[in-house]
């Protein structure tokens, strides 16, 4: 029993000095709270309630280049596969793999002495035929032959010659030379290996400019012109931009997608891009102006639906429905929504409610110096979307905002321009 009570005694006591110790640290965790706390949540001047401290910015507007992604693959000026033209055992590997060769640079000789002893017995036999058919001319000359022996002895004669010009084709073929400069492959065969007619040996890409083609969409066919500039992207090289321009746009749609075909050319001089890389094309199509850019801190979404927090003159935060376009460092552009020089929250959305009393917490100057310059240095990416039809949205969705709610209305309008221009992806990009 002793030992229960002093168990029961050691608990209580326990119990106690956590009491104790919770009454004596509850001033000073409140204090630490609340200094936490002090830079989001402020008292208002007259201490009548409590505002929630945020940042904002001013909606600007600037120039953005109209661009089209698609996905693409790049090619070399010109590649092909070597294949042997005649069968015969390799004699010879004249090339060191993976490295630059000439035009009309020797490859690979094959074992040649079948092919010589054919083409000098194919040599005597024309040499045969055609003295055979300057006798029988002179004879006929003479009246002293037959016209009909001359014309079997000039057929002899041609179809010798033909023999000799096949003889000759096969024997050239032994030597297989590059047909252009460029950079050779692995080889396939080996020295002393017996290869068969059209059999692959090695493959030479001339990747010193280089090829893209991608598809693009055929609504934009009227924006497509050969001397546009593209950027390249691939994933070996990350954050490295490759520039090139567009050589040819296909005469024809293809059906299926409903996409064109374009193509343009890239200047390889350090050899970094290899033939057969998968890469990211965008397209500049042209420029436009006033586009209205926000910073993409100011952009909330709730599932599909992108919306953004304002700030009225009397100090307080709504949420406002956006149409977004296409996003860069710069900014994104809003095509509907709001307008230049509304005051958007870019910090401190998550402790908002609809119509919550705010307070900015940057200070004005720097926030005036900060929309100024981006306002004055902004170049942005927007889809390619013919300007008219901006316009016709952007007036749309203008005249069915509600400032009291800061919420689009379900009128036939704005339904139309949500339904046509859809919540899409940052980039529209071809198939």
């Amino acid at each position: 029993s002793k030992k229960i009570k002093s168990k029961i005694f050691y608990f209580l006591l326990i119990l106690l000095s956590c009491f104790v110790l919770t009454k004596a640290l509850k001033p000073a965790v409140f204090s630490l709270c609340r200094y936490i706390l002090k830079e989001n949540v402020v008292e208002t001047d007259d201490g009548a309630g409590r505002v929630v401290g945020i940042e904002t910015q001013k909606v600007r507007t600037g120039v953005t280049q109209r661009q089209v992604k698609s996905i693409g693959v790049l090619k070399g000026r010109a590649e092909v596969c070597i294949k042997a033209e005649v069968p015969g055992k390799i004699k010879k590997i004249s090339f060191v793999e993976g490295v630059d060769v000439q035009k009309n640079q020797e490859l690979v000789l094959f074992e040649d002495e079948v092919y010589k002893a054919n083409q000098a017995k194919a040599e005597a036999e024309y040499t045969l035929a055609q003295k055979a058919k300057e006798r029988s001319e002179r004879l006929c000359a003479g009246n002293a032959g037959v016209k009909k022996t001359y014309e079997e002895d000039y057929a002899r004669m041609l179809a010798a010659k033909a023999q000799l010009d096949g003889a000759n084709y096969e024997l050239s073929k032994t030597r297989i030379k590059a047909p252009f400069a460029g950079t050779v492959g692995i080889m396939k065969e080996s020295v002393g290996n017996m290869v068969q007619q059209h059999a692959e040996l090695v493959t030479i890409v001339d990747n010193e400019t280089m090829k893209v083609e991608f598809m693009v969409p055929a609504k934009y066919i009227e924006h497509l012109a050969v001397g546009q500039f593209v950027d390249i992207l691939v994933d070996s090289f990350q954050g490295r931009v490759f520039t090139g321009t567009v050589d040819a746009v296909d005469s024809a749609v293809e059906i299926r997608s409903n996409s064109v075909l374009v193509r343009a050319v890239i200047q390889n001089t350090d050899r970094l891009l290899k033939h057969g890389m998968y890469a990211t094309v965008s397209l500049v199509t042209g420029e436009k102006s006033n586009a209205v850019l926000v910073d993409e801190d100011a952009l909330d979404r709730d599932g599909a639906i992108e919306y953004v927090w304002i700030v009225d003159e009397k100090s307080r935060a709504y949420k406002k429905r956006v149409l977004t376009g296409a996003k860069s460092g710069n900014g994104v552009e809003i095509l509907a929504g709001i307008l230049a020089g509304e005051t958007v929250v870019t910090a401190g959305q998550l402790k908002l409610t609809e119509g919550a009393l705010v307070k900015q917490l940057n200070t004005n100057e720097a926030f005036e110096e900060k929309n100024i310059s981006a306002s004055e240095e902004n170049v942005g990416i927007v889809n390619d979307i013919d300007s008219s039809e901006d316009d016709r949205l952007i007036a749309g969705a203008q005249a069915a905002m509600s400032p009291q709610e800061g919420e689009i209305e379900k009128s036939g309008v704005v339904d139309e321009i949500f339904n046509d221009v859809g919540v899409l992806d940052d980039d529209e990009e071809g198939a």
